[in-house]
């Protein structure tokens, strides 16, 4: 059996016409090793790849990186990168172009080394990457490497490469340019109600509230350090609810807070799009607070009483998140929240109010 494989792999060889010097190809950075100096591309054999072959990495705004291959399947190669340009811009599901150069001469000596680790953070200890398994468990990409908006008009700007062949992304990926995000969480009722006096008239009050959250959460794109599955958050939190005694007392409260906060991601990475993300967080703040009582009448309303306070509140949340290629996305969240008022009236005396319990949001987001 083994005999056979090997055959196949010669065949597969022979098959194919090396590429030339000068000659390009587009493909996509599949894994990146923690120093950067070992990728997986998604081109091999077939593709023209031979064991040997030198290229330069490269966008529309210029070489990124410079490497060689050192194993080669059918449709995959391993890559030794000895040049780094550009270290941001080298990631896993990055589209890139390379262009077959001839081999240069290679040295032992740092000092003459042709990588550039001034934007890279170097590891000691032996690289090791597989052909095999990067496909594995996740949902089929459509047909070509799959390039989505963005990475479509940053090859149409190239001019000389053919991307009609290659379809929109529609697998999981990473947004590593996206780490900044607007959401907004909303949970809102409202009613009415009717209270009958037993013959000494009736009035009309409501049941409403009102809770939403307005918020900035910014993420890092480090997939090799737990920073890279933390984000920060600051928020805007407005809440109001109202309520209709039997006895003709409507009973008002609102709420207005400033918090921060932190989120840890797990499930999928916390920059992933077309995947559900799982995460937990916590979040605090304060605020102010107004409180009033109306007594209702039949005709007319008293004028109400109303006070006015301070506020502070801790939430600890659980949820989903899931996003689009284009940033677009929304989330989930159960929290356990945990208010405390605190007013001091008329007669000097200092009040508290503790508000409670679990609330269930739902929110649309934007990334950029």
């Amino acid at each position: 059996m083994r005999s056979w494989i090997l055959l196949l792999n010669m065949a597969f060889t022979l098959s194919a016409y090396p590429l030339e010097i000068d000659e390009k190809l587009t493909t996509r950075f599949l894994k990146v090793s923690r120093t950067k100096k070992t990728v997986l591309l998604n081109r091999g054999l077939e593709d023209g790849l031979v064991v040997g072959d030198h290229a330069k990495f490269f966008l529309t705004t210029g070489v990124i990186a410079r490497g060689v291959v050192s194993k080669a399947s059918p449709t995959r190669s391993i890559w030794s990168v000895y040049r780094i340009v550009d270290d941001a811009k080298v990631f896993p599901d990055k589209v890139v172009n390379i262009k077959i150069t001839k081999p240069i001469t290679m040295t032992e000596d740092p000092s003459k080394s042709l990588y550039d680790n001034s934007n890279a953070t170097m590891t000691a200890g032996t690289e090791v990457m597989t052909l095999r398994g990067d496909d594995r468990g996740g949902p089929p990409r459509v047909r070509g490497i799959g390039l989505n908006d963005t990475e479509r008009k940053d090859l149409e700007t190239l001019g000389d490469i053919d991307i009609n062949g290659y379809a929109t992304a529609v697998g999981p990926g990473m947004s590593p340019d996206k780490t900044l995000e607007a959401y907004g969480l909303l949970h809102v009722n409202s009613l009415s109600s009717s209270v009958d006096e037993g013959g000494n008239g009736n009035f009309v009050g409501q049941e409403a509230a009102l809770d939403f959250s307005l918020g900035l959460e910014k993420y890092f794109y480090r997939p090799n350090s737990l920073l890279g599955k933390v984000s920060f958050l600051i928020l805007l939190h407005s809440g109001s609810n109202s309520t209709t005694s039997a006895q003709g007392q409507q009973v008002s409260n609102s709420v207005t807070e400033y918090g921060i906060g932190a989120n840890f991601h797990y499930i999928a990475p916390a920059l992933s799009f077309n995947r559900l993300i799982g995460f937990s967080g916590i979040s605090l703040g304060v605020g102010s607070v107004q409180d009033s009582v109306e007594i209702l009448s039949e005709n007319s309303t008293n004028a109400s009483s109303q006070f006015d306070g301070s506020s502070s509140f801790l939430s600890l949340a659980t949820g989903l998140k899931y996003y689009t290629p284009g940033g677009f996305g929304g989330r989930i969240v159960l929290d356990y929240y945990r208010r405390s008022e605190s007013y001091v009236f008329d007669d000097g005396e200092n009040y508290t109010k503790v508000v409670t319990g679990p609330r269930l949001l739902v929110g649309l987001s934007y990334r950029f």
